[in-house]
């Protein structure tokens, strides 16, 4: 299913930029406007590798990623063995959901920085359906595919 939504993506950019690609280039002046939407999907295997940049990696990759998982276990640790109020369980439920959602949207960023400073990770990322944006100055956040993108 991933591989089908990257498919149709990299289709949705050919038929957009008249039939092939867009260049480099065009992708940074797109970043520089804001009108760039990645796949988060690819954006999450993405932050796995050591492309993304280290600022990237730390925060959204490590912090508030795994801050994020920890989160919930350890409140209900603290619950059962120092009595915390049960509101905490339900504040920790949000707090961590909030932090994966904050570090997915990072990832994305990071992958966009990695794409703008480096020609070949950017044309390896556009052939696999990484980034959608048009060659207008219509910003991609109105014409989201799917929860995929961000």
């Amino acid at each position: 299913m991933n591989e089908q939504i990257a498919e149709s993506a990299v289709q949705e950019m050919r038929k957009k930029w008249g039939g092939s690609l867009p260049s480099w280039n065009y992708f940074k002046k797109a970043q520089k406007n804001g009108r760039v939407g990645a796949n988060k999907t690819i954006a999450a295997q993405f932050a796995g590798m050591n492309i993304l940049p280290k600022s990237y990696f730390i925060l959204y990759g490590i912090i508030t990623l795994w801050f994020g998982f920890f989160l919930f276990p350890s409140t209900l640790i603290a619950w059962f063995f120092f009595h915390f109020s049960t509101w905490w369980i339900l504040g920790s439920i949000f707090m961590a959901w909030f932090l994966v959602k904050v570090s997915r949207e990072g990832h994305c960023e990071g992958m966009k920085a990695a794409a703008e400073k480096n020609k070949k990770v950017y044309e390896i990322l556009v052939n696999n359906g990484a980034f959608l944006f048009t060659p207008g100055v219509k910003k991609v956040s109105s014409e989201k595919p799917s929860k995929r993108w961000g």
